[in-house]
């Protein structure tokens, strides 16, 4: 049994095709890659003090607000944008007695970026914010001066 001219032809175009897309499809997932989050984790490690959070972006004026008890934590997660640094400053509260609050930036691209990478992880102490992932790790830093 011979095969046809014309059938082999078929066959082989139906090869090329698949292996073109085969080849657009590679492509596509080398120029498109999956966007990436940043993800800021605060963990409260405030003795018996519930941890009032209210933050706000620097691009957009989003408002994040939480709540977190003792020794939870609480994650939030951006899309950074090109070209553009952004960051999170937040207000920081607790009752104990003397009403506390404070500010700091909790997330600042062009220190944290290389620092935390996509993941920054903070714990929240009363002198101060600590950063526990990344390089340099754990890192505390007194609070800002009130906005």
């Amino acid at each position: 049994m011979t095969i046809s001219s014309l059938a082999l032809s078929n066959v082989v175009i139906m090869l090329i095709l698949v292996s073109f897309n085969l080849n657009v499809r590679m492509i596509d997932a080398q120029v498109a890659p999956q966007p990436i989050f940043i993800a800021v984790t605060i963990r409260n490690q405030l003795i018996h003090l519930d941890l009032q959070i209210d933050c706000k972006n620097n691009r957009n004026k989003d408002e994040l607000k939480q709540t977190v008890p003792a020794d939870g934590s609480w994650t939030f997660k951006f899309l950074p944008i090109l070209f553009h640094d952004i960051s999170y400053s937040c207000i920081f509260s607790w009752n104990d007695g003397k009403n506390q609050s404070h500010n700091y930036q909790i997330y600042n691209q062009g220190r944290d970026e290389k620092l935390c990478h996509q993941e920054c992880d903070w714990e929240i102490h009363e002198t101060g914010p600590c950063r526990v992932s990344g390089k340099r790790a754990p890192e505390c830093h007194p609070w800002d001066r009130p906005m």
